[in-house]
């Protein structure tokens, strides 16, 4: 089983990046895998397909081969020992686990390994995309026996997806008027510096499982990166969905989460999302450059940058 991974932090652009690598042959999008518990059958969110998660045409049958429905556990335990699991603090644990080897005693693994086989089986996919971000999770993954993961570490300036949060977009997940969270910048900063230096801890050092792409790169020169990606994962380039350097033409996905974005189909133009230069509050903006400098300098982002 191979996983293409996007890791980082969030509205970096790995839902758009997700839809795009899905349309590929031999590659299914799953979204932001993760939150299928929560979101998906918890809080009954639609899939990118259009359908609730549970009456998915791809899903059901997923969950059915899975663990049989009804599922014989209450989803919302799995979301509190996920969330448990997905903590900074759980990494010592599962450096021993990895250590003293397989034992077949940990509960979460025991609930992906199926779900994860299931998707792989009825997909009938070489490569599983999925957008869950958190490299903590991308290392459980590769606790599969038999799941081949291949991280790429997707950051965008944190100036630019901290400006992303404070937008209000509309959440068409449940079908009504309802609006995705918001949050500080001071928030936005402190959550992107976790992020970048979790995937550099767990995953930078594998060199043949994981490759670095800045967002501003993969909007400047699109289907370049992509096929840089698609090299990565080994994917089939046949079935590339760019109809031009610019222009992606997407169908459906069953992402069971994700952006907006997870929802575009037909022809989309990939182009460069700078409003954050010249609309982001100078006070929002220094804030969060004063907090992440570091690693804006690793990643070669200008201080100063032009407006």
């Amino acid at each position: 089983m191979r996983v293409l991974y996007i890791a980082g932090a969030g509205r970096s652009g790995s839902t758009i990046l997700g839809h795009i690598l899905g349309q590929f042959n031999g590659c299914t999008s799953v979204g932001e895998l993760w939150n299928i518990w929560r979101r998906g059958l918890v809080e009954r969110r639609k899939c990118g397909c259009g359908t609730p998660v549970l009456e998915c045409p791809f899903w059901n049958p997923v969950l059915e081969r899975a663990f049989g429905l009804p599922l014989p556990f209450d989803p919302r335990d799995v979301v509190a020992l996920g969330d448990r699991r997905l903590e900074a603090r759980s990494l010592p644990a599962m450096a021993a686990r990895r250590l003293r080897g397989p034992r077949g005693d940990d509960e979460y693994l025991d609930l992906l390994a199926p779900l994860y086989r299931a998707a792989f089986d009825l997909s009938g996919a070489a490569v599983l995309v999925d957008i869950s971000k958190s490299a903590i999770y991308a290392a459980l993954l590769a606790g599969i026996p038999g799941c081949d993961v291949r991280v790429v570490h997707l950051v965008r300036d944190a100036r630019a997806s901290a400006y992303s949060w404070l937008r209000t977009k509309r959440l068409p997940d449940f079908g009504d008027e309802r609006s995705m969270v918001m949050q500080t910048p001071v928030t936005t900063a402190r959550r992107w510096i976790k992020a970048q230096l979790l995937v550099e801890a767990l995953w930078s050092s594998r060199t043949e499982r994981y490759l670095f792409l800045r967002y501003e790169d993969l909007v400047a020169h699109p289907r370049a990166a992509v096929d840089r990606i698609v090299d990565f994962a080994g994917v089939d380039a046949l079935g590339s969905p760019f109809v031009g350097e610019r222009v992606v033409r997407l169908g459906p996905t069953h992402s069971v989460s994700g952006n907006p974005a997870r929802f575009s189909s037909g022809d989309v133009e990939l182009r460069p999302d700078d409003e954050w230069r010249r609309a982001m509050l100078p006070g929002d903006r220094a804030r969060v450059a004063a907090l992440t400098w570091p690693l804006l300098l690793r990643y070669d982002y200008p201080l100063r940058p032009a407006a």
